[in-house]
C-alpha cells in the first residue's frame, strides 16, 4: 500500500506546481549544467515518468525531483510564497488528481537561499488513506524551477531529508 501510495504522490507532484512562482533576478542567473542531492542509503533509482529523478525506499518513502521551466510571469513573484498558498494548492491537488480531501498542517516554512540561489523550504504533514506522513519540499529558482519533494511514510526519515536539502549542489556555467 505504502509503495502504490508512494508512486501516486510521486505522479500527483509532476501534476503540481509545488514550487509555485519565481521571483525576478537584476542580474543573468547562472545555467545549471547538473546538480547533486544527498539520498539517503537504503533509497532506489526508479525511472518515473515526468520527474527528472526519483528514489524511493522500501518503506514507501521517496524523493523525487521536477525540473520545470519557469515563465516570466513566474519570474517575478518567487518571494510571495507563503506556506498557506503552497498548502491551498496541495489540497487542490490531493483533490483534482487524486479525488481525495486531505487536510495539510503547515509544520514550517522558510526562504532560505540553496546554494546561493534563492530558494524556500515547506515542510508539511497529512493523512492520505489512513498513512500518515510528513512532506519536505525545496524549491529553488535557478535558469528553471527545481523542485526537490521528500516524502516520508514513517517518521524516520525527516531529519535526514532536512539535511540532504541544505545541501543541494549546483553546477554553472555563465548565461
Amino acid at each position: 500500500m505504502k509503495k502504490l501510495l508512494a508512486l501516486l504522490l510521486a505522479a500527483m507532484a509532476v501534476g503540481l506546481t509545488a514550487c509555485g512562482p519565481a521571483a525576478s533576478q537584476a542580474t543573468p542567473t547562472p545555467v545549471v549544467t547538473g546538480y547533486e542531492v544527498d539520498v539517503p542509503d537504503g533509497f532506489e533509482a526508479l525511472e518515473m515518468e515526468g520527474v527528472d529523478r526519483y528514489y524511493m525506499n522500501a518503506d514507501g518513502s521517496n524523493l523525487n525531483v521536477l525540473v520545470s521551466e519557469k515563465t516570466e510571469s513566474d519570474d517575478k513573484a518567487f518571494g510571495s510564497v507563503t506556506a498557506d498558498a503552497l498548502r491551498e494548492a496541495l489540497e487542490e491537488g490531493f483533490l483534482d488528481s487524486l479525488e481525495a480531501e486531505v487536510d495539510i498542517t503547515n509544520v514550517s516554512f522558510t526562504q532560505n537561499p540553496v546554494d546561493g540561489f534563492e530558494a524556500y523550504q515547506y515542510t508539511c504533514a497529512y493523512a492520505l488513506w489512513g498513512v500518515e506522513m510528513e512532506q519536505f519540499i525545496v524549491c529553488v529558482n535557478a535558469d528553471k524551477l527545481y523542485t526537490f519533494t521528500y516524502t516520508d511514510t514513517t517518521g524516520a526519515w525527516m531529519e535526514e531529508f532536512q539535511r540532504s536539502g541544505e545541501n543541494i549542489r549546483f553546477e554553472t556555467e555563465a548565461p
